[in-house]
């Protein structure tokens, strides 16, 4: 799993998601429960990115907070979902890079 910070230099909007598998080794199976998948969407309604688990039995293709349809957007997408300008930043990191690091 990656987290990726967007960052629109037009309009101020800013937003950090994490996005991807939980591990590469896992794989989905009808046993394994704890598998999850986040991929990036736009709400429209909200003009906001929404992340979300597509495995998950309660993800119907909704935004969770205004039940709007979500539309799947690219990784990384072009435009801030606020303006629609071609100016935002996309930044990742990965969370795992520093687990074992002792300094």
């Amino acid at each position: 799993m990656l987290i990726y910070s967007f960052k629109c230099k037009d309009c101020g909007y800013e937003t950090k998601l994490p996005l991807g598998s939980s591990d590469l080794d896992q794989i989905l199976t009808d046993t394994n429960l704890d598998y999850a998948d986040y991929h990036l969407f736009l709400c429209k309604k909200e003009a906001k990115f929404v992340h979300a688990d597509i495995h998950d039995k309660e993800f119907d293709g909704r935004c969770p907070s205004d039940c709007s349809e979500l539309i799947a957007a690219d990784v990384p997408p072009l435009k801030c979902p606020r303006c629609n300008q071609a100016n935002l930043a996309t930044e990742q990191t990965n969370p795992m890079d520093n687990q074992y690091d002792t300094q």
